[in-house]
């Protein structure tokens, strides 16, 4: 069961307060999936926003050439399938458990009540969503203006998990493989890896346990 606490962990609903968000919690469902799992198929039409309280979750589409272009990559505290917040229709992309995860489904017929009555989660919402098309928006401007390192760069600062404490690096997730990112951004495994080892040896990015660390972003963010 979600607590109103949780629940502000989620960047959707970080701006609102307790009270805000205690209309919502007796609509989410706590489901488990197994490692494997496809959660919907790109086209599939739908009425869920997805909640990861737990695990890994792949977001992909398919290239008119029949391989897999990595979209997204989703842990705890991360929510996708937003576009389908108010109303039903088809998922843009493919969404595949990636770990033994659980997570948290909201059904959005409930949302237009609850937003009639809610004025703060109404704003909270347009402002989380407006935010992240600006920067989807920032992202494809950088594709059309890197060098193909560059853009990796920026996708390593979007991936990037806030640092764990105080004085500690931003991060990323080491369970993707130098093969994930490249699909994410249309380059080759060689490529990704040239890169990853120059700034290893700068001193901007270092392998820690199960993460990566990104010790200078400020070096990735200028990165041509």
């Amino acid at each position: 069961m979600l607590t109103p606490e949780e629940l502000l962990r989620f960047s959707l609903f970080s701006s609102l307060s307790a009270e805000d968000v205690t209309p919502l919690l007796p609509h989410f469902q706590e489901r488990r999936y197994r490692r494997g799992q496809l959660l919907f198929v790109e086209g599939e039409i739908g009425s869920c926003v997805y909640f990861v309280h737990s695990g890994q979750v792949k977001l992909s589409k398919s290239t008119p050439e029949g391989d897999e272009q990595i979209l997204d990559w989703y842990g705890p505290y991360d929510s996708f399938a937003e576009v389908l917040l108010l109303e039903a229709g088809p998922y843009p992309a493919t969404a595949e458990v990636l770990q033994d995860s659980t997570l948290f489904v909201l059904h959005n017929e409930i949302m237009p009540r609850i937003l009639e009555v809610s004025p703060s989660l109404s704003l909270a919402l347009i402002r989380t969503l407006s935010r992240r098309l600006r920067l989807a928006q920032e992202f494809i401007r950088i594709l059309t203006n890197r060098s193909t390192t560059g853009i990796l760069a920026a996708l390593f600062l979007r991936l990037a998990q806030p640092a764990p404490g105080p004085g500690k690096p931003i991060y990323i997730d080491a369970s993707l493989t130098h093969r994930d990112l490249a699909s994410m951004i249309g380059t080759s495994r060689e490529c990704v890896n040239r890169a990853i080892n120059g700034w290893k040896k700068a001193g901007i990015i270092k392998l820690t346990d199960d993460r990566l660390e990104i010790l200078k972003p400020y070096e990735l963010a200028d990165w041509p």
